[in-house]
């Protein structure tokens, strides 16, 4: 009965343990090469929308009296821009009027790079 069970063929449980450590340093791998692939897309959504933010802005200076607007939010103008009429998501993106309306500053906080600092052009 003894011999019956040593001739039995399996893996032992150190076979078992270098394949579940093998398994678990791969994971880590997979894991640490994408999570920066969130913050890199998250970066370049911010980039886009304070390019089509200042292309808005730029359109709309002379329908409001060669002025830059003191606010985003209600500005139908700017908000006319944008799909559905409403402003993107803002979320780390920071806009100032300059000067007293001739001009402004964009701020994009990034993660991944330097911030982006998009100012007016006229």
């Amino acid at each position: 009965m003894l011999e019956s069970l040593r001739n039995k063929r399996g893996f032992t449980l150190i076979e078992l343990i270098i394949v579940v450590v093998i398994l678990g340093v791969l994971i880590l791998i997979v894991v640490a090469a994408t999570r920066g692939d969130k913050d890199k897309a998250n970066d370049a959504n911010k980039k886009a929308t304070a390019s089509r933010l200042q292309s808005a802005l730029e359109d709309c200076y002379g329908d409001n009296s060669n002025s830059y607007p003191a606010a985003l939010a209600g500005n139908t103008c700017v908000e006319g821009k944008f799909d559905n009429d409403t402003l993107p998501d803002m979320t780390g993106i920071t806009y100032t009027q300059t000067g007293g309306g001739t001009g402004y500053t964009i701020v994009s906080d990034l993660v991944k790079e330097a911030d982006q600092t998009l100012e007016s052009k006229q």
